[in-house]
């Protein structure tokens, strides 16, 4: 079935849409955060290790599991 300009339409319209509810989960999970007493220790506890430069910055996942792995070895030394 072929829907010509009326399918393109919708499609995009279903793209925004997707688009939109996303956006909207992203802000029900922070204010779940921001409403929680842990959420707000840890949100508290990362503002202070950015000020203080201590943080990584990575551009792939593998990056991240290196460093958890370099972060569980130094824990396991202790």
């Amino acid at each position: 079935m072929y829907l010509g300009r009326f399918g393109y339409v919708l499609k995009e319209l279903l793209k925004e849409l997707r688009r939109g509810l996303i956006r909207i989960e992203e802000v029900l999970a922070t204010l779940e955060e921001l409403m929680d007493e842990g959420g707000l220790c840890r949100i508290r506890r990362a503002e202070e290790e950015y000020r203080r430069g201590d943080y990584f910055i990575v551009e792939r996942g593998s990056e991240v599991e290196k460093l958890i792995n370099e972060q569980d070895r130094l824990r396991m030394m202790r």
